[in-house]
């Protein structure tokens, strides 16, 4: 056990560490109550252990993905091209949407609706009209 776990006897830990200033103490509790609690406070320290690791690997892919983008940007400009990049992705830390490059556009910093994850709903408005119209006409026409 680690420094953060008080023992007697060698037996089931009286109390426990929860952090820099905070100790829970254990001693009321029965060996086998004990035993449950640090259990299922090891379960926890697991699962935010696996939680960070997440976060770390999502932070760095986005860490990563910027990185190339704005490597992209540089060359483009230095060669004397345009670039604009988008790129959205959603993640563990959240939803991050990019617009990296040399031109208006990316001055902008302004999605288009299918980058942002929006429907475009024209087509569908389109051919609703086409459909009123037809019963329009067919009403009209007896």
């Amino acid at each position: 056990m680690s420094n953060d776990v008080t023992t007697t006897n060698e037996k089931v830990p009286t109390s426990v560490s929860l952090g820099p200033s905070t100790t829970l103490d254990l001693s009321h509790y029965s060996d086998d109550e004990r035993k449950a609690l640090l259990t299922d406070y090891t379960k926890g320290m697991l699962d935010v252990s696996k939680k960070a690791s997440e976060l770390n690997v999502d932070v760095h892919t986005l860490r990563s993905t910027l990185d190339g983008l704005s490597d992209h940007a540089k060359r483009a400009s230095t060669d004397g091209n345009s670039f604009t990049a988008t790129h959205t992705q959603t993640t563990s830390i959240g939803r991050t949407e990019i617009v990296i490059g040399n031109t208006e556009t990316a001055r902008a910093g302004k999605l288009s609706r299918s980058q942002t994850g929006e429907r475009d709903w024209t087509p569908f408005y389109i051919v609703g009209g086409l459909i009123a119209l037809a019963l329009i006409v067919v009403a009209f026409g007896s």
